[in-house]
């Protein structure tokens, strides 16, 4: 599946990609450090990696409601979005607890999305709000109208980005993370769509 979106390109996992993923969980890592500094980053094994993206792309109907896309620009795999569900206290649902028969918001879930713009170079560049409009232009035509994203307050690029997209704060735990002897915020954004 191929989602088109002013200049950016949604897709679904190729084998050329695990090599970027592989390069991206091994060795050029600062997409991880921005989103999650307080995190160690674990090396993924090349050949299991390969072996369970195999698995994964072979398994998958066509019509499977996605929830992964890789991002693509001018024909460059530049990192991905993805989705999970968030119950009404923002804590995480299993995948196998939700009814696939019902929308999220009939399972008391709400679609959660996240983003990784995991090149460097492709920064700052407006990028990332694109990739989550497309994904949520998706969502929507499959009768989703409300998102969420967890951050915390010292992701000024996301923060921005949300802002633009219009989220709004609907949860902040004071002083969740600490970065370089620092105390930040874990936050909650919403956006609701009629």
């Amino acid at each position: 599946m191929n989602i088109m979106f002013d200049g950016i390109v949604l897709r679904d996992y190729r084998l050329s990609d695990i090599e970027d993923e592989i390069r991206w969980t091994n060795t050029d890592t600062a997409w991880f450090y921005a989103d999650t500094p307080w995190m160690e980053m674990e090396p993924v094994d090349p050949d299991a990696l390969r072996r369970d993206m195999t698995e994964i792309m072979s398994s998958m109907p066509e019509n499977a409601v996605r929830w992964r896309f890789e991002i693509e620009v001018g024909g460059r795999h530049i990192g991905m979005v993805s989705s999970y569900y968030l119950n009404d206290h923002f804590e995480p649902i299993p995948w196998e607890s939700i009814d696939q028969n019902k929308n999220a918001e009939g399972n008391n879930a709400v679609r959660a999305l996240g983003i990784e713009i995991c090149e460097m170079d492709a920064w700052g560049r407006g990028i990332g709000g694109m990739a989550l409009t497309a994904l949520m232009s998706y969502y929507r035509s499959l009768g989703e109208s409300r998102f969420l994203l967890e951050t915390w307050s010292g992701n000024l690029r996301m923060l921005g980005c949300a802002g633009k997209l219009g989220f709004r704060e609907v949860q902040r735990t004071p002083c969740a993370y600490t970065v370089n002897g620092k105390a930040y915020d874990a936050l909650v954004l919403e956006k609701r769509f009629p």
